[in-house]
Parts: structure tokens; C-alpha cells; sequence
């Protein structure tokens, strides 16, 4: 007999607020990127659809925003023009700036080394007094354009990655100085306002350190952030690499191993509590920790992120690593994308929940389906399951996690793997109030929200026509998957909401609203 997977709900059993930690902040590109029109529709997109509330993302120094100069005469020159567009732009949707103090001006870099196809400068400043000017000179144009209440709800965060040698070229303590004169500078600016770092791409012992620098010098800090990515090496020797024909290059190039990356059922939650234990050992134990950068791969070009498989994967680490931080911001929003360079194909792996077109992946759709829950968290036995209620209604996310791969990312989500059946489920709720309801359920799996496998099955010529962009939007539009009403009987036993047969890997939301 087929063993059938029961997800029990009683809405009468809360387990307090929903926080939604997940949904706080999502990342973006540099700066500039965020100037262009197909940018910022797709902001507005993930903004309405998925709730963000914050944006995190490069290049505020960087030469397209063109904020800092120098005359011959070494003086600085500031140019507030295009920051100003973009700043204003993400206010007026309702997205308030993770503003990240990267990278290095040209005119204020110490040397020539950069990072990325865009050229990112990552040496120290020639000058540690003209860093904190400008620091303090951006702070004070934000307190004066947007007004201190509001610059009161950001957050400012020093560097990237710092400890990860491509991205900054110094050691510990010149992050420390780094840190402490842009630290300074916002608080000359306001006492109020919220600074941290180091944003590190997994020495928790540079947070315990920065912590334990900022305490022993009386250097202000708000809270500390770090990045982790759910991919580990698929074999340790690399030996089995998948290399991609075609996979461009800049120069000087990356000097990390591209490909050998698979999925890690534990990813991100190791790295959580490797942070939250360096805190709890630092001399502030109570500070706020924000993972500023996350997804499934750090790797260029991996087709995990397009895959259905995305969803799920996503659900699970974020289910099991979301608590005790304050924010996990996912990396990134849209391929408009432009370190390895710009998209050369419309599903190329990119690190977006939106691809290049602004078409919705699978794995949008785990942000959409978890903004759609409820304020109040309610008791389900069931561990790859959320259920939330508000206002009378009841949402229940459920979902298979399924890991089957036995290649290395860019070899095993570039081919098409049609789903196996996971046997049957069964979705019940305790304690809803007797009546009439209406239930929609939402999903996303193989061939449901499911833009790449119906884009690997086109005919295409060397980019998509129009209509066939239409198509592809309209198929991943998120419509309600099944309607029907319910009517809940006057008894205290558990009335069954949904009965369907699951295959891995699929999604479901299940809405109930009182008709």
C-alpha cells in the first residue's frame, strides 16, 4: 500500500509572529545596472509580487555613478547626480537601500587591482582621511536629500568579502582601519544611524575579530554580516569538472575554480551557526547578524539556479537556517548581471530569480509563495511544511526536497530531468471555523512555473522573438493551479483541505479563505 504523506495542521496551536526574515532584503547587481529601465521593471515585479523590503548591492563608487573625482590638484570632486536617481527610484517603490560602502574609486585607489568583468577596484585607499570624507560627505547627501528618519532605516555596510583575497586586497587589520574610519564618518553624520560588516565570505573568526577591535577601541558597530552559498565542492580533486564551451572570460579572470559545485543539503545552516557562535564568544553577543549575500551556487553560469530544483532547495535551507539572524538576502534579483559580463543567452545559469527578460524561474516562486503567508505561524507535524493564518484564512506551503544528483552542477541542471513520483499527500486543518471557504492552490515543479525546460524545447534562432518571450512569461505567470470550495462541518476532527499526488521536487501553496 502507497505510504501517503500527511501534512496535519491546527490552527488553534500558534507558534507566534511569521517574521518573514527571508523576505526582508534580496540583492542586486552594481549600482549603475539599477539605472536602466528592464532593471528596474523587474524590481518592481519582485517588490509587488514578493514583498522585499530591502536592497543590497554594489558599486556606489564605482566609475557608471561617477561620485568621486579628483582635480589635478588631488582635491575631491562629488557628483550626486545618477546616486541620487537610483536612490530615489528604489524609494519610490517601496525598497529602502542595504547601502554597501564598495568599491575603491579610481581616483581615491591606492592600486590598480580589480575584480570582475565591470573592473571593480578592490586595493586600499591611497588615503584613509579622503575614505572617511567620503564616507561622510555620502552620508551627509543621503541625511539631506531623504531626511534623518528616513536614513535612520537603513543600514550601512562596510566593504565586501574582505576576507576572501579577490575582493579586497589588504589583510585583517587594514579592514580594521578600513572599517573604523568609514564606522566614524556615519556616526559623525548621525549617532543613530546603523553601521556594521564585515560582510565575510565565511571567516567567522574576522567577525569575532572586528567585534573584539570595535570593543577594545570604542569603534562604533550595529551589527556584523556574512555570506554563504548551499554548494560544496562535487569532488574534492576537481578532477571531474564539467568545463562549458563558450563560458567567456575577462581579464585578468577569476581566480577561483569555476564549476565542480553540487548542492548542499546543509548549506547555509552551518554557516549560520558558525556566525552566530562567533558572536556569542565576542564581548556583543547580542548583536544583530545579517547574511547579506546567499543562494544555492556562488559559480558563473550554473543551471541549478534555472532549474525547478531551485524552489525547493531554496524552501528547505531557509526553512532550516532562518532563525536567530536578522536578515538573509539572496543573490541576486535579476540577470541583469554584469560580473562575468552581460547575458549571452536568455536562461545561461544566471544568478537571478528573474531572468535577463524579467521571466519568473522556479525559484521566484519560493519568495512569492512565502510573502503570500499569513502573519501567525500554526503547528504542523509535517518538517518540509509552513502554515500560517490571518484574518480568518490559512495558508499551508508544503514541499519535496529530493536530491538525486550524481554530477556536478553545470553537467546534471543542464539536462532535463522530468520529475518521479513521490507518492500521494494528504493536507488537513484542526479548528478552522465552521462555513464556507475557497480554496486555491498554487504550484511550482517540472513543467508547473516552469520557464527553462518549455525554453530548452523551442526553436530558437540566436535569441528569442517576442512572442516567444510572451509565451515563456505567460507559462510562469504563477495562475492558481486548482480553485474549488470548501465547506467545513461543525466538529472538532480535522477536516481534509487537499488530496494530490506529489512528484520530487514539486511546491505547493494552499490558500483558504473564508467565502
Amino acid at each position: 500500500m502507497e505510504k501517503v504523506r500527511c501534512v496535519e495542521v491546527d490552527v488553534r496551536s500558534t507558534r507566534g509572529e511569521n517574521t518573514k526574515i527571508p523576505l526582508l532584503c534580496v540583492s542586486a547587481a552594481r549600482a549603475g545596472l539599477l539605472l536602466r529601465r528592464d532593471h528596474q521593471e523587474h524590481l518592481k515585479r519582485a517588490v509587488r509580487e514578493c514583498g522585499f523590503r530591502y536592497l543590497r548591492f554594489h558599486g556606489l563608487f564605482q566609475k557608471d555613478l561617477g561620485v568621486y573625482r579628483e582635480t589635478a590638484d588631488g582635491e575631491a570632486v562629488y557628483s550626486w547626480l545618477y546616486a541620487d536617481q537610483v536612490y530615489d527610484f528604489l524609494l519610490e517603490i517601496g525598497l529602502r537601500p542595504f547601502v554597501v560602502f564598495d568599491f575603491m574609486p579610481e581616483a581615491l585607489a591606492g592600486g590598480e587591482k580589480t575584480v570582475y568583468w565591470e573592473k571593480a577596484n578592490v586595493s586600499l585607499p591611497s588615503s584613509c582621511e579622503k575614505w572617511e570624507r567620503l564616507i561622510f560627505e555620502t552620508v551627509r547627501h543621503f541625511t539631506e536629500r531623504y531626511g534623518r528618519r528616513e536614513v535612520e532605516q537603513w543600514y550601512f555596510e562596510v566593504w565586501n568579502e574582505p576576507d576572501n583575497p579577490p575582493f579586497f586586497d589588504g589583510g585583517f587589520e587594514d579592514y580594521c582601519r578600513l572599517y573604523r574610519a568609514a564606522a566614524s564618518a556615519v556616526k559623525r553624520v548621525c549617532e543613530t544611524y546603523r553601521v556594521g560588516g564585515p560582510a565575510v565570505a565565511g571567516r567567522a573568526d574576522w567577525v569575532e575579530g572586528l567585534i573584539r577591535y570595535c570593543a577594545d577601541n570604542g569603534v562604533p558597530i550595529d551589527f556584523v554580516s556574512a555570506h554563504s552559498y548551499a554548494s560544496v565542492p562535487f569532488a574534492e580533486n576537481g578532477g571531474t569538472a564539467c568545463r562549458v564551451p563558450g563560458l567567456p572570460c575577462w581579464e585578468p579572470g577569476p581566480s577561483w575554480e569555476l564549476g565542480n559545485q553540487r548542492y548542499d543539503p546543509r548549506g547555509l545552516t552551518r554557516a549560520v551557526e558558525e556566525i552566530r557562535a562567533a558572536v556569542s564568544r565576542s564581548p556583543m553577543p547580542e548583536l544583530a547578524v545579517h547574511f547579506t549575500e546567499w543562494g544555492l551556487s556562488w559559480d558563473y553560469w550554473d543551471p541549478l539556479r534555472d532549474s525547478y530544483h531551485a524552489a525547493p532547495f531554496l524552501l528547505s535551507r531557509l526553512h532550516e537556517a532562518a532563525h536567530g539572524i536578522a536578515s538573509v538576502s539572496y543573490c541576486e534579483v535579476s540577470d541583469i548581471f554584469e560580473e562575468d559580463g552581460p547575458p549571452t543567452e536568455e536562461f545561461h545559469g544566471g544568478f537571478g530569480l528573474l531572468n535577463a527578460h524579467g521571466i519568473r524561474k522556479p525559484a521566484y516562486f519560493a519568495y512569492r509563495f512565502l510573502t503570500q503567508l499569513g502573519k501567525t505561524l500554526v503547528e504542523t507535524r509535517d518538517s518540509r511544511s509552513i502554515a500560517c493564518t490571518e484574518n480568518g484564512s490559512l495558508q499551508v506551503l508544503f514541499w519535496d526536497d529530493s536530491v538525486r544528483q550524481d554530477a556536478e552542477n553545470k553537467a546534471y541542471y543542464s539536462a532535463e530531468h522530468p520529475a518521479l513520483p513521490a507518492g500521494s499527500v494528504r493536507v488537513s486543518a484542526a479548528g478552522l471555523s465552521p462555513g464556507r471557504y475557497l480554496l486555491r492552490v498554487y504550484a511550482v515543479g517540472y513543467e508547473r512555473n516552469d520557464a527553462v525546460t518549455m525554453y530548452r524545447r523551442m526553436k530558437r534562432g540566436s535569441s528569442l522573438t517576442r512572442e516567444q518571450l510572451a509565451l515563456l512569461d505567460s507559462v510562469s505567470g504563477g495562475a492558481p493551479y486548482a480553485e474549488q470550495f470548501l465547506t467545513v462541518p461543525e466538529t472538532d476532527a480535522p477536516c481534509v483541505l487537499w488530496e494530490t499526488q506529489m512528484r520530487e521536487n514539486d511546491v505547493f501553496l494552499l490558500v483558504v479563505q473564508p467565502y
